[in-house]
């Protein structure tokens, strides 16, 4: 009966000691920025021990925030593999349009507003950062008080498909200036393809607003 009593006693400390380390390394996986709360469930029947567990998150590129999925390698152990579930709360910052943005607007800071609260009910993509918004143009139309997703803007544009560019050809010992169209819109940095004045089609990057640049 003693004995009985040991071994309970001693699986419960294994679950607890598990239960530590994954909530340890979900801290570690979720974001910097925040106050971050991990739970996680164990399950209601005790498992075999595992002697060296190694965390791992299922999947690629997991978001780190509401019920998740964390696994654990037990090398050596039956069963290898295992999986707990867990609830990750991250209280953070995060950015709202500050009114109603139009798809081409340039951000600025006072485009947008920072609020703060849990990003696991935000989409997954919420910007937490104004660094990642501020000079972007939004791509779509949003809503004043709308949180803002990094999938919601991009690069702004530097050439616009079927405006007249100027074309600069550079080299070893040479720079050659032209005129044409551009086939296809590009941001800064972005490749672009142009119809030249004498007729031919050449391809250069965007480098300046309405400056295309072939190096040679």
């Amino acid at each position: 009966m003693a004995a009985l009593g040991w071994a309970a006693v001693s699986a419960h400390a294994d679950d607890a000691s598990m239960q530590r380390l994954l909530t340890d390394y979900l801290r570690t996986q979720a974001p910097l920025d925040g106050d971050v709360d991990v739970s996680v469930t164990m399950p209601r029947v005790n498992m075999p021990a595992c002697h060296n567990p190694r965390p791992f998150l299922p999947g690629r590129n997991p978001r780190i925030a509401g019920n998740i999925t964390v696994g654990v390698q037990c090398p050596g152990d039956r069963p290898a593999t295992r999986y707990f579930q867990a609830r990750v709360t991250v209280i953070a910052d995060y950015y709202v349009a500050a009114r109603d943005l139009m798809p081409g607007d340039v951000l600025g800071m006072g485009d947008i507003r920072r609020e703060q609260g849990d990003l696991s009910r935000l989409p997954a993509n919420i910007a937490t950062s104004a660094d990642r918004l501020l000079g972007m143009s939004v791509s779509r139309r949003v809503a004043a008080g709308r949180p803002l997703g990094e999938s919601m803007v991009r690069q702004p544009l530097a050439i616009k498909r079927g405006e007249l560019v100027r074309v600069v050809a550079v080299g070893p010992g040479f720079s050659i200036t032209t005129e044409g169209k551009a086939l296809n819109a590009a941001p800064l940095g972005g490749d672009v393809r142009v119809s030249t004045q004498e007729g031919s089609i050449v391809i250069g990057r965007s480098t300046n607003e309405n400056t295309v640049t072939i190096t040679r």
